[in-house]
């Protein structure tokens, strides 16, 4: 059944006079409009509407007025389905729309409590993470959580991804600092659940359900964060291996040691050389950057234990913080440098167990090769989240990812790992999970959607087998 342009439009017009027209962008806006057909892939999409609302009242009038739109209208159901966006720096293809509205929740930026007390932070949606940190300056506390985006990406994002970073080997994912949430259902009611203590036994988690599901439950408006106590100091190491196989020893053997560290990162020589570290890393080898933080006193009896592991390995320390930023930066910087280089680059996202982290690599590498595809792969050795990165320079080279990306999901799987540790499966995985995982698994998070979704008002390309 084609939908009635005129009626379309009526239903559109309903919808943007709830937040205002200044705050409504259509497609005949085209550079405006066309940022939100996009991630931080290489997918596009397609929409027939932005819409931004300021509030928590102008965000559940929407859902209210497109439910009930969609009341009795079938051919309204996918023209009026809300796609949730927040910084749009997802890797998935999460927040990629196919068809319907997309919901710009950027404008819910407001911190709404520091309760110190209680280590906690109160804030909406839409506030990009790294201002939660700033709006706690002057306190002596922080938000532990730090991916790569934290300067683009918005607690809501990171709340439906599970958004994670090098710091979680120590202070754990989004997941882990997640103590409350308000969000909205697909009934227009908003629930609030989950609570401040970190021992409650409540049933069914509900913040841990929507933590990471990619917005298919339902809009989190606003949320509680566990904040932790700021350490004293932070220092950086780094050393070089060998080979990947090296690299993943010395990781166990860090741990064995019980060093807690904060970070301990794995980079392959094709990326450090791209970064331009102060160390050479042979060909085929593996560079290690190994983060502390704590007591000053602390910190110093660890960096003299973890070098003595390895008398042998040339060290290169940073306990300043000028020093120990700019090999962040560096590190940070490789990222930047592949897109740069390769426009079709994608950042594939696994996590294996430890034992597993060398050979995944290996095998990621040579099944790329055979397709002349290079690599360049780097991650969080620590709690074995590796970032592997196909380095494509034309369109053209696509299609070889149909191959690839399964390939390595299945091994992955087999392993006992996850083919996504923090960017979320999205549209881009979804299809390749359902080839790596057992069927039983997408019938109950199927019912699961039913259960909170019933006619998919949220995120439904996300549902598109």
């Amino acid at each position: 059944m084609s939908v009635s342009i005129d009626k379309l439009a009526n239903a559109y017009d309903r919808l943007a006079a709830l937040v205002g027209a200044e705050y409504v962008i259509a497609p005949t806006q085209n550079e405006k409009f066309t940022p939100y057909l996009k991630d931080y892939t290489y997918m596009s999409g397609v929409a027939g509407l932005v819409l931004r609302p300021a509030s928590a009242e102008e965000t559940l009038a929407i859902v209210a007025e497109a439910k009930a739109l969609r009341r009795g209208n079938a051919e309204f159901q996918r023209a009026l389905s809300l796609t949730l966006r927040g910084g749009g720096s997802g890797l998935s293809g999460a927040c990629v729309p196919e068809g319907g509205i997309v919901l710009d929740l950027t404008r819910l930026q407001r911190v709404l409590d520091i309760d110190e007390k209680n280590f906690s932070i109160t804030a909406e949606c839409g506030i990009i993470l790294a201002e939660l940190n700033s709006a706690l300056s002057n306190t002596e506390l922080f938000y532990a959580v730090d991916p790569s985006s934290e300067g683009l990406c918005t607690l809501g994002g990171s709340i439906a991804t599970n958004a994670a970073g090098p710091s979680s080997l120590k202070y754990g994912t989004t997941r882990h600092n997640l103590a409350r949430i308000t969000w909205l259902n697909a009934d227009a009611a908003c629930v609030k659940a989950g609570a401040l203590p970190v021992k409650t036994s409540l049933g069914i988690s509900l913040p841990d359900l929507l933590c990471g599901s990619e917005g298919r439950l339902g809009i989190v408006l606003d949320a509680t964060l566990r904040l932790v106590a700021r350490p004293e100091e932070r220092a950086l190491l780094m050393t070089v291996f060998s080979d990947a196989a090296h690299a993943a020893d010395f990781v166990r053997t860090i741990r064995l040691a019980g060093i807690a560290a904060r970070a301990i990162e794995i980079i392959d020589d094709f990326s450090a050389k791209l970064a331009d570290f102060p160390l050479m890393t042979p060909q085929g080898g593996a560079l290690l950057m190994i983060e502390l933080d704590g007591r000053a006193d602390f910190i110093g009896l660890d960096m003299e234990k973890l070098q003595s592991r390895d008398a042998k390995a040339e060290w290169v320390a940073a306990r300043d913080a000028k020093n120990r930023e700019s090999l962040w930066a560096k590190r940070k910087s490789i990222s930047v440098e592949l897109t740069r280089r390769y426009p079709y680059r994608l950042g594939e996202d696994i996590a294996v167990p430890l034992s597993a982290l060398a050979y995944t690599m290996q095998f990621a590498r040579a099944k790329a090769s055979a397709h002349k595809i290079a690599t360049a792969i780097w991650g969080h050795a620590g709690d074995g989240n590796l970032h592997v990165n196909y380095l494509l320079e034309d369109k053209s080279q696509l299609p070889v990812l149909d191959i690839l990306l399964p390939e390595l999901a299945r091994e992955v799987t087999r392993l006992g790992g996850a083919m996504s540790g923090e960017h979320g499966l999205g549209r881009l995985k979804r299809r390749f999970a359902r080839q790596a995982l057992a069927p039983e698994y997408f019938v109950a998070q199927d019912k699961i959607k039913q259960a909170f979704d019933r006619d998919c008002l949220f995120n439904p390309a996300l549902e598109d087998k």
